[in-house]
C-alpha cells in the first residue's frame, strides 16, 4: 500500500506539471498570433470623391485644381501662402435647405437664439454632383478653437516649404494636444512657430509693426486663397505656460482697441471648406492631408471619452452618433461660445457629409443638448435617404 501511494503522487505530479506547460505553451502562442491585430495601426481616414464620374476600378488620386482666369499671377503671391486657390463648387440644394432650417427649428425650439447661430451643410456622399445649404454661413463668427483646425493646416505648409526647419517629429506632440485635446499651451507654441512671433511685453514704432506683420501673416496666408476676411491671428486663452488668463502686451495690442477689440472671425462655410479640402487630400499636399485626417479622427464609443472630463464629444456633434461610423471633428468651446467643423461617414457609405456650426452665444455654452440633437436629425435625414442625386 504505502508504495501504490508513492506512484500516485509522483503521476499527480506529473500530470499536473504537463498542464501547466500546456497552458503556459497556448499563452505564449495565443501573445505570437496577435502581435499583428496588436499593432495594427487605426484605419485610414476615408476619402471624399471628387466632383467628377469615375468608375469603381478607378485608383482615386488627389484631385488637381485648375486655376480661375482672373486669379493673380502665381509668382506675385507671398511665399506663405494656401495653396488651393479656389474654393469647391458644390451645387446648391433646396433638399439640403430643408434640413439645415429644421436645424436652426430644433435650436430655437430649446429657447436658444437664432441670431447667433450659423450652419454650413455639405452633402459629399455622390462625387457626380457636391451639394450644399446653409443658414447665416457666410456670417463671420468667433470659432473659438475650431481656429486650431486653420492653424494645423498652416503648420503643415510651413513646414514643407522649409519655413520652420525644424523635424516633424518635434512638434508631434503638441500638434496631437493642440487637435486632440485642444490645448491652448500647444496652440500657443504652435502659432507662434507658424508666425516666428513669440508673446511678451508691449512693443512700439517699427518693432511693434514687424511683429503685428508676422504674426497676422497667418491670416493672409488664407486669404490669399479666397478665404475672404477671415481672422485667425489672436491666441486661445488661458495659457498656462506663459502665465496668462487673457491677452497681455503685444497680443493686447494686436487686440486694437478694448472697447471693440479685434477677434478671431470664420465663418462656417470657411471651416467646411477646409475640411472638405482636408478629406479631399487637397489641402497642402496629399500626405499632409492624411496626417491632419488622422488628427481629426475621433472614436465615439463611449468608454473611448465618459471617463475623459475634458472630451470633445459630450454635448457636441459627436455625441448622438452612431459609434460605428467615421467621425473626424474639431471643436470649440468657451463659457460664450460653442462651435464644431467635423466630417462624417458611414461605413457603408450612405451618408458622407460636412456639418459646420458656430454658435456664439452664452446660451449655446451652456446648453449640451442643441449640438447633438442638430447632429442626430441632419444624420438621420441623409442616412435614411441615401447617396444624394440632382434632380
Amino acid at each position: 500500500m504505502p508504495s501504490r501511494r508513492r506512484v500516485r503522487t509522483k503521476f499527480s505530479r506529473l500530470k499536473y506539471r504537463n498542464i501547466l506547460c500546456l497552458i503556459a505553451g497556448a499563452i505564449a502562442i495565443g501573445w505570437i498570433v496577435t502581435i499583428p491585430f496588436r499593432i495594427r495601426r487605426s484605419p485610414e481616414p476615408p476619402v471624399i470623391l471628387t466632383q467628377q464620374p469615375i468608375s469603381p476600378q478607378e485608383t482615386l488620386s488627389p484631385p488637381t485644381i485648375e486655376p480661375s482666369e482672373n486669379l493673380a499671377d502665381r509668382q506675385s503671391e507671398p511665399t506663405f501662402s494656401y495653396n488651393i486657390k479656389t474654393p469647391p463648387s458644390p451645387v446648391y440644394s433646396q433638399e439640403l435647405q430643408g434640413i439645415v432650417d429644421e436645424a436652426v427649428k430644433i435650436a430655437t425650439s430649446k429657447g436658444l437664439p437664432a441670431e447667433p447661430l450659423s450652419i454650413t451643410l455639405f452633402d459629399v456622399s455622390n462625387a457626380k454632383a457636391h451639394t450644399f445649404a446653409g443658414y447665416q454661413n457666410q456670417t463671420l463668427r468667433f470659432p473659438a478653437s475650431v481656429a486650431k483646425l486653420f492653424w494645423m493646416a498652416a503648420f503643415y505648409s510651413a513646414l514643407e516649404k522649409g519655413l520652420i526647419t525644424q523635424r516633424e517629429s518635434a512638434f508631434t506632440n503638441d500638434l496631437e494636444q493642440m487637435i486632440r485635446v485642444s490645448n491652448n499651451d500647444a496652440a500657443s507654441k504652435i502659432l507662434d512657430k507658424i508666425t516666428d512671433t513669440k508673446s511678451g511685453g508691449r512693443l512700439a514704432g517699427e518693432e511693434l509693426q514687424t511683429w503685428l506683420k508676422k504674426r497676422t501673416q497667418v491670416n493672409t496666408f488664407f486669404q490669399s486663397a479666397g478665404y475672404n476676411d477671415i481672422r485667425i491671428s489672436t491666441k486661445n486663452y488661458p495659457i498656462y505656460y506663459l502665465r496668462q488668463e487673457g491677452p497681455i502686451g503685444r497680443d493686447l495690442q494686436l487686440r486694437g482697441d478694448a472697447s471693440q477689440p479685434i477677434r478671431n472671425q470664420v465663418t462656417t462655410d470657411q471651416a467646411a471648406r477646409l475640411i472638405y479640402e482636408i478629406y479631399t487630400r487637397q489641402a497642402v499636399s496629399s500626405v499632409a492631408s492624411r496626417k491632419m485626417a488622422y488628427l481629426l479622427t475621433r472614436d465615439l464609443d463611449p468608454k473611448a471619452w465618459k471617463s475623459d472630463p475634458s472630451n470633445s464629444i459630450q454635448g457636441f456633434l459627436g455625441e448622438s452618433l452612431p459609434t460605428n461610423i467615421y467621425f473626424g471633428s474639431k471643436v470649440g468651446y468657451t463659457s460664450k461660445s460653442r462651435s464644431e467643423a467635423a466630417f462624417v461617414r458611414t461605413l457603408d457609405d450612405r451618408a458622407i457629409y460636412i456639418l459646420v456650426v458656430f454658435a456664439d452665444d452664452p446660451a449655446y455654452a451652456k446648453d449640451e443638448t442643441a449640438f447633438p440633437a442638430i447632429s442626430r436629425y441632419v444624420f438621420d435625414r441623409l442616412n435614411a435617404r441615401g447617396p444624394s442625386s440632382l434632380q
